[in-house]
C-alpha cells in the first residue's frame, strides 16, 4: 500500500515536476551535511580563514612599516647626505686655509731666503770694496815711497820738488778714481 501512495503521491506532485518523495530525502541528505559542515568544517573553515586574515593583515601592516621605515631611510640618507657635504665643505674650506699658509710660509722663507743671499751678497761686496781699498792704499804707500825714492835720489830744486808732489798727488788721484 505505501507503494500505491507513493506512486499516487508521484503522480500528484503537481504540475510542477516536484517528487515529494525525492525533496524529502534531499532535504534531509542537505539537513545531515549541514549539520555535520556546522560542527566540523565551517569551525575549521573560519580558522583557516582567520589565519588567513591574519596572514593578509600582518602583510599589510608589514609592508605599512616597511614603507614608513623607507620614508625615516630616505630622510636619514639625506640627513647623512647634507652632514656629508656640510663636512666636506668644511674639509675643502681647511685645506684651502692651509694651503694658503703654506703658500704665505714658503714665500716668507724665500724671502727670507733672498734676504740672507742679500745680505751675504753685500757682505761679499763690501769685503771687496775693503780689499780694494787695502790694495789702493798698498799702493798709495808703494808710490809714496817710490816718488821719495826719485826726490831723494834726484838732487832737485824746490821747483823739481814741487813738480814730483803734483805729479805724485796727480797720480794718487787717478789711482783713487780707478
Amino acid at each position: 500500500m505505501q507503494a500505491l501512495i507513493l506512486a499516487q503521491a508521484s503522480e500528484s506532485s503537481g504540475g510542477l515536476g516536484i517528487n515529494m518523495a525525492f525533496f524529502i530525502s534531499q532535504l534531509i541528505s542537505f539537513g545531515i551535511v549541514f549539520l555535520i559542515l556546522w560542527r566540523w568544517g565551517f569551525p575549521a573553515l573560519l580558522k583557516i580563514m582567520d589565519k588567513r586574515q591574519a596572514i593578509i593583515r600582518e602583510g599589510i601592516e608589514n609592508a605599512e612599516k616597511a614603507k614608513r621605515d623607507l620614508a625615516e631611510a630616505n630622510n636619514r640618507a639625506e640627513q647623512l647626505l647634507l652632514e656629508a657635504r656640510r663636512q666636506s665643505a668644511e674639509t675643502i674650506e681647511r685645506a684651502s686655509k692651509n694651503a694658503q699658509q703654506e703658500a704665505n710660509r714658503i714665500i716668507e722663507e724665500a724671502q727670507a731666503r733672498a734676504e740672507q743671499v742679500g745680505q751675504q751678497q753685500i757682505a761679499r761686496i763690501q769685503q771687496e770694496a775693503n780689499r780694494a781699498r787695502n790694495e789702493l792704499s798698498r799702493q798709495v804707500i808703494n808710490l809714496s815711497i817710490e816718488a821719495a825714492g826719485k826726490v831723494i835720489n834726484k838732487s832737485v830744486d824746490s821747483k823739481d820738488n814741487r813738480r814730483l808732489v803734483e805729479d805724485f798727488i796727480v797720480a794718487t788721484d787717478q789711482t783713487r778714481n780707478n
